[in-house]
């Protein structure tokens, strides 16, 4: 786990026009959208925020560009690790590198409108109880066009722990992992872990720890790339001189998320309850992941050395071989409507 980075409490450069606002950017040859990205932060009506980008090992322009992005505007410090450590790493050193009472991700491609953090920022300062404030979200695609989504998003906003859990569990689009969250709050979090799915195992622990607030409007505009299927994704997660390739993995990330509610501050009686509604509701009755646990979860089982891994994989298979069989995934496929957006990965 990845500490609070030192001066975060009492920075001071927090409190000149309200909370310091840090913004981590981990990029890895990302120039085609990178200026773009980069100007609608800097182009926020929020002004008291520093975007602080990690730079991991590129080989095209993404250096030169952000050299001269940080030249040009001191909000901008630029960082470079001259070997690929994989995102994973990547994720975790902004948040190492950062000051601010706030946090949010920022990926290289998606843009926020220039209300986002003025927004996000009044709604937190408002409720000291929430860890967390998300926007409504604008899909576009490659050349800044919306696209339709093919299913609804199910935000994790609701007055308790089961219920915002609840919400994750049957997501098919995680994306507020990059919503504007509170730093000490993401601290309390293993962060992101070498693990498919890290992600979504970051939201939910926040869930798990502070309410959740929304800003309904279209104020984050994420990009749908084509050529980021799950494996695209998965590629870039690990590096070969730390933990190496991160495969997908759909079991192991119900793993990791059953582990987060464990270990969770939560009682013990809640957390039992919550593991068990986590294991149904994610398991058996999110297609998305119980169709990739049919796929993987007996080659984990021959792969594991624990029996209480061995156990829970193979209760896992038990749930979710009756649903996820071919009588049932193809009546999904005929109720998803044609010409359809197809599903965000993790």
């Amino acid at each position: 786990m990845v500490e609070a980075a030192p001066g975060r409490d009492g920075d001071p450069k927090a409190g000149l026009n309200g909370p310091l606002v840090s913004i981590g950017m981990p990029v890895r040859n990302a120039e085609r959208h990178l200026r773009e990205a980069i100007a609608s932060l800097l182009a926020q009506d929020y002004t008291n925020f520093e975007v602080v980008i990690s730079d991991n090992g590129s080989s095209d322009g993404t250096e030169s560009i952000c050299r001269e992005l940080a030249g040009r505007d001191q909000r901008v410090s630029y960082h470079r690790s001259d070997q690929d450590r994989g995102a994973v790493w990547n994720f975790n050193q902004v948040f190492a590198l950062a000051h601010g009472t706030y946090f949010m991700w920022a990926a290289h491609d998606d843009l926020r409108a220039p209300t986002y953090l003025s927004a996000c920022v009044a709604e937190l300062e408002a409720h000291p109880d929430a860890g967390l404030c998300c926007t409504d979200v604008e899909f576009i695609d490659e050349d800044g066009k919306a696209v339709p989504m093919w299913t609804a998003m199910i935000r994790p906003v609701g007055p308790t722990p089961r219920v915002r859990a609840g919400a994750i569990a049957r997501s098919r689009y995680w994306l507020d992992v990059y919503a504007l969250m509170r730093s000490p709050v993401l601290a309390q979090t293993t962060l992101a872990q070498p693990v498919w799915g890290f992600d979504v195992s970051i939201q939910l622990q926040m869930c798990l720890r502070a309410s959740v607030r929304m800003v309904h409007e279209k104020l984050f505009l994420y990009r749908v790339d084509p050529a980021k299927t799950t494996q695209a994704v998965a590629d870039t997660l690990g590096a070969t001189a730390s933990q190496g390739a991160i495969p997908v993995n759909w079991s192991a990330m119900a793993l990791q998320l059953l582990g987060d509610v464990w270990r969770s501050p939560l009682g013990a009686v809640q957390r039992t309850a919550l593991a068990v509604q986590l294991f149904v509701q994610l398991c058996v009755f999110n297609g998305l992941v119980g169709s990739g646990i049919r796929r993987d979860v007996f080659a984990n089982m021959r792969a594991a050395r624990r029996p209480g891994r061995v156990l829970a994989l193979a209760a896992m298979a038990i749930a979710v071989l009756p649903v996820q069989n071919r009588l049932v995934r193809s009546v999904v496929r005929r109720a998803r409507p044609r010409g359809a957006t197809p599903q965000l990965q993790a």
